[in-house]
Order: C-alpha cells, then structure tokens, then sequence
C-alpha cells in the first residue's frame, strides 16, 4: 500500500511538474515524503475536480495564505494541466476583493516570473468588461444573480454612514472584478470561497458563499474538493470550519 501510495505521488507530480520527485518541502527529507504522498496521492486521489481546476484552487490558497515562493510551482502545474495563462492570473486577481491587494502583490510578481520561465508570451490581454459609468450596475447585477433581491433590502438598510462600503462591494468586488472575462461566474464562486476558508476567521462570509456557490450550479461535491484540496495548506481547524459551513447550507443527505 505505502510503495502504491508513492507510485501514485510520482505520477501526479511527472504529469504536473514533469519531475516525479519534486519537492514539497525543501530542507526536510521525512517531511517531504510525508506530504509528497499525501497531497499527491491521498489528496490528488480523494478530490474529483480536473487537474487544472486542483491548481487554480491552490493558487487561490497560496495567495490567501501569503505564500508567494509556492506560486511558480502551482503555475507551472496548472499550465500543464490544460490551464491557460488568462485563467491562472484571472484567479490570482479574483482573490484580491477577499484578501487584499497586499496579498496579491507578491503573487502576481511570482506567477509572472514563472510565466516567463515556462515561455508564456507577455503582456496578456486586458479582461476588464465595464467602465467607470457602468461597474456599479454590472456589479449589482452580478451580486444579485448570485444572492438575490435581498442585495436591494441590504443596501436600502444599511446605515448612512455605511453606505459607501455597501456601493464598493457592488461596484468594486462585484463591478470590477466578477465582470472581467477568463473565468465563469462558477470558477470564481468557486475559488471566492476557497480563498475565504484559506483567511480563516470569515465563517459568515463563508456561510453566505456556500449559499453563492449553490446558486451559480456548483454543488455539496464541488463545495467539499475545493475543501479537499485546500486541507494540506490551512490546516485541520480552517478545514473544519469550511466543512461546518457547507454543512449548515447544505447537509449532507442520509446514506
């Protein structure tokens, strides 16, 4: 079973990194085969998502996670899972709304990098889709496809001096970046709320994107890979949160 788990982990990291002995973790041998095996064939075997799809979403908890020296890996690994270059800097970017420009940063400076290093050619077209006169209406339209007319009740209550954070959320987080071509409105659910558990501390904006992702036609299954996936890079207390939060959305059916 152990020489199976190994093959498998060898086989995973050959067709991601063209290396079946990558490693994961550089100055401990032990530590190396631990995860090795457990990301590359535990993990790899228990989340059904396509390849690409596994990295993009690891891309989203290395940003979240700020842990740019990991990015290049994950971008050289996703391209060659089918990815492209649009989708992987358009699922770096799309985290920026949840975890913050100073997150981001020195994530697109790696994936850059490795652009570079894998032959990706430079600059990639522009993906935005409104304007300053338009990404507030675009954004509610956006928002409200994936949380309904309660968005309108939202915002006529907040308080006055609130008001200007409800108009970002619509026009920035919604406007700006939910608009932008390269990935489809369930991609970005999907790597919103894998970015979310990734932060920790976020429960109720977990909830609600457990309920956005529904939505938008992801599902229980894809909702618990992107947990899968994410598992080996937050940790066991972040996982279970996410699990308590899909849970309270969507619970799992009798067996």
């Amino acid at each position: 079973m152990a020489s199976n788990r190994n093959d498998a982990a060898c086989r995973s990291m050959e067709q991601l990194y063209n290396n079946p002995q990558q490693r994961i973790v550089a100055d401990d041998n032990e530590l190396n085969s631990i995860m090795s095996k457990f990301i590359y064939a535990d993990i790899n075997g228990q989340s059904k998502l396509p390849a690409w799809s596994k990295e993009l979403l690891k891309l989203a908890v290395l940003t979240a996670n700020n842990t740019p020296e990991e990015i290049p890996l994950h971008v050289q690994g996703a391209l060659r899972a089918g990815a492209s270059a649009t989708q992987i800097r358009e699922t770096i970017i799309h985290t920026l709304p949840y975890v913050g420009m100073s997150r981001v940063q020195p994530a697109l400076k790696a994936m850059y990098k490795a652009f570079k290093e894998n032959g990706v050619k430079l600059p990639l077209p522009n993906n935005g889709t409104v304007t300053d006169a338009t990404r507030y209406e675009a954004g509610l339209a956006v928002q409200k496809e994936i949380f309904g007319p309660a968005i309108d009740k939202m915002n006529a209550s907040a308080p006055a001096d609130q008001k200007h954070i409800n108009y970002n959320l619509s026009a920035n987080c919604f406007g700006d970046f939910y608009t932008r071509e390269g990935l489809d409105l369930k991609e970005r659910e999907l790597i919103t709320f894998t970015a979310i558990i990734a932060m920790g501390g976020c429960e109720p904006q977990a909830k609600a994107h457990v309920t956005g992702n529904l939505a938008v036609g992801n599902t229980r299954k894809q909702l618990l890979d992107a947990v899968t996936i994410a598992l080996p890079y937050i940790g066991y207390p972040k996982t279970l949160n996410a699990i308590a939060a899909i849970n309270s959305i969507v619970p799992a059916k009798e067996q």
